[in-house]
């Protein structure tokens, strides 16, 4: 296995809830994908959600290198299967991209306190 990109972000999660205020279901709608809205909407802490999804799509930027090459947000999801960790689905853009430079696999790390969110990804070239 080769690792062929890394990415990581942190974040505050207050810019995340001042977004969600000023903005509303554009920002929503702009930045996450319905099934991610509805998760981070589910349960407690959906600040922290939302932000923890933020800094990994962030991150998955990063370690892919697609800066401009038309990602949109919604490209890149994080889906939390129960009882699995999170993992990251590419649709669009960012799923020919990954093709394109031979990205099999995005391995992804998150973490959020009250404050502050975290996202670290790997991008390598084999699914295991």
């Amino acid at each position: 296995m080769a690792i062929l990109g890394t990415g990581t972000e942190i974040i505050e999660c207050v810019r995340i809830s001042r977004m969600i205020e000023t903005h509303g279901e554009q920002f929503l709608e702009r930045v996450y994908t319905s099934d991610e809205i509805a998760y981070c909407l589910a349960g407690g802490s959906s600040t922290q959600h939302f932000a923890k999804r933020w800094a990994a799509k962030e991150a998955t930027v990063k370690a892919m290198r697609c800066r401009n090459q038309g990602v949109r947000w919604t490209d890149i999801e994080i889906s939390s299967p129960a009882g699995e960790g999170p993992t990251i689905l590419l649709h669009g853009a960012a799923a020919e991209w990954a093709q394109q430079v031979g990205i099999e696999k995005l391995h992804v790390a998150l973490g959020a306190c009250r404050t502050h969110a975290t996202a670290y990804i790997l991008a390598t070239d084999e699914l295991e």
